[in-house]
């Protein structure tokens, strides 16, 4: 567009549209979507030369005003995926198809999908796998809730139906309620499977030693109405493992144990799948002499009766 600056009977300027591209301030749309504009290169006729230092300035502040509120509507929305768990639990991991796609996963930030830079239209969503402990610990979805009245939940297909239009953003929610029963694992004998794992070492110098998978079997005693397990004869060492029930509920615990001649600590965690299945890892840090090393290793535990 083309504006010239015209002058008033009064002495003061009028800034308008230009017919011809002569006295002009050519005002533009660049690729940053704001508007640039190209200085006066008339000369005003004023009264000594005061009008033509007072015109210019002011509208250049004039067109740089104007330009930096002056945008291009985005044409374009935003459909965004949450989880929320009642009572809340701090990590998960839950896979959704569509649009949205991907893994979500509660203790990595955002802790949301999105999907940008949609057309105007339908789009839908679709929870296809609950991480292990959330089914565990009794948690079901219960309801998808959409921040948009034309979108919407289906519970049944675990389904969000997003409406999206030029520049919105559509957020819906879906909502896992815990049944309030934790599953109890059997009491009596249990096989572990101990899948491969490693040992990192760094600091003078860097290692990293396999550890190979392995086979055992212990016992399991329950206790406390099953917030405490008594795990036996389970590992190598023969340590006496106890788990505790935590509010997701899998199982945590402690036990001393050494690697390679290493005395440490070992944390277990116990993702409980059903009464004769359990997921579990182990990870232990210990430094010693300049040197830093992590152990870490996965495992299935699984009824033997």
């Amino acid at each position: 567009m083309l504006y010239r600056v015209r002058q008033r009977d009064d002495g003061y300027g009028v800034l308008e549209r230009a017919r011809r591209a002569r006295h002009t301030l050519t005002l533009e749309q660049s690729d940053s979507s704001a508007l640039v504009f190209h200085p006066m290169q008339s000369q005003l006729s004023n009264r000594g030369g005061f009008m033509r230092r007072i015109f210019t300035p002011f509208f250049t502040v004039l067109i740089l005003l104007f330009a930096s509120t002056s945008s291009v509507a985005d044409d374009t929305g935003t459909a965004v995926v949450q989880v929320v768990t009642e009572p809340p639990i701090g990590a998960g991991n839950f896979l959704f198809s569509g649009t949205p796609s991907g893994e979500l996963r509660l203790e990595q930030e955002p802790g949301t999908l999105s999907a940008t830079g949609l057309a105007a239209g339908g789009y839908s969503t679709t929870l296809e796998q609950l991480d292990a402990a959330t089914i565990a610990a009794g948690y079901e979805l219960t309801e998808i809730r959409c921040d948009d009245p034309e979108s919407s939940g289906n519970v049944t297909e675990g389904k969000a139906n997003f409406q999206i239009d030029a520049g919105k953003t559509v957020n819906c929610a879906f909502v896992l309620i815990a049944s309030g029963d934790c599953i109890c694992p059997k009491e009596g004998p249990w096989n572990v499977n101990n899948l491969p794992g490693e040992m990192v070492c760094t600091g003078a110098f860097n290692m990293t030693t396999p550890l190979a998978p392995s086979r055992g079997a212990g016992t399991f005693k329950i206790e406390d109405d099953c917030k405490t397990i008594i795990a036996s004869g389970l590992s190598e060492d023969e340590a006496t493992l106890v788990m505790h029930r935590n509010n997701s509920c899998g199982y945590q615990g402690t036990v001393g144990g050494s690697q390679d001649g290493i005395p440490m600590t070992i944390e277990f965690n116990w993702s409980v799948t059903s009464d004769k299945e359990i997921e579990g890892s182990l990870h232990s840090m210990v430094s010693q002499q300049g040197m830093t090393c992590v152990m870490s290793r996965d495992f299935e535990l699984d009824f033997a009766n």
